[in-house]
């Protein structure tokens, strides 16, 4: 997956000024590296991703916002489960490495925790299935144990905490999106607490397979 292939769609049809193309092809090289570090630190190799072509914020101005980074998106198509990190163009403009890093190993958990959670699934048929487990998943605070996925690095470990906590922590990063991105009046995808849920069929759960490295590491059988 082309992690550029919605911004240049976006600028394509004039929804992006292009002069923000070379800043997010800079950006994508920094989020490459923190990649890399995370794939060493946990052996686990990294889900797909992808620069999503909007920012994304819980509430409107002028009341207070919310400002969302990234986020796990597992989706259902054609019977089969996928699993993608959507990232925005702040984190990748606006961000230290520092954030960067900590923002997709923190990402990384909720993909981690995800799938072990499929094995705990229960089903008596694909009747109740259906009924139980097609409504809603939500990963506010789903998250596996960083010290066991990362347990080779305590640089992220340490950043994870220095962080999160209840969401991001990085006021100077907040301060500039909005000034750089929300006051240009550049897209921006608001979105209510009750509807940042993800829906995934049933049948597409049952049948999925981890990747081989996500498999070793969760003993998957």
């Amino acid at each position: 997956m082309d992690p550029l292939a919605s911004i240049n769609a976006s600028i394509q049809k004039n929804e992006l000024p292009s002069e923000i193309y070379e800043d997010l092809v800079a950006g994508v090289n920094k989020a490459r590296e923190a990649i890399a570090r995370i794939e060493k630190a946990s052996g686990i190799k990294y889900p797909e991703w992808y620069i999503y072509p909007r920012a994304i914020a819980m509430g409107r101005p002028p009341s207070e916002l919310s400002i969302i980074y990234s986020r796990f998106f597992p989706f259902s198509y054609e019977g089969s489960l996928y699993t993608v990190i959507q990232v925005t163009p702040p984190l990748i403009l606006y961000a230290s490495k520092d954030t960067i890093l900590a923002v997709l190993a923190h990402e990384m958990l909720h993909y981690v925790n995800f799938v072990a959670s499929i094995r705990s699934f229960s089903v008596a048929s694909d009747e109740t299935a259906t009924s139980i487990f097609e409504s809603v998943f939500r990963d506010e605070n789903q998250l596996y144990d960083p010290e066991k996925v990362f347990r080779r690095s305590r640089r992220i470990t340490r950043l994870l905490k220095e962080k999160f906590s209840m969401g991001l922590n990085d006021q100077n990063l907040n301060k500039r999106t909005i000034k750089r991105w929300f006051a240009r009046n550049l897209p921006v995808e608001y979105i209510a607490p009750e509807n940042n849920v993800v829906r995934v069929n049933v049948s597409s759960l049952l049948s999925y397979t981890p990747e081989e490295s996500l498999k070793r590491f969760l003993n998957w059988t």
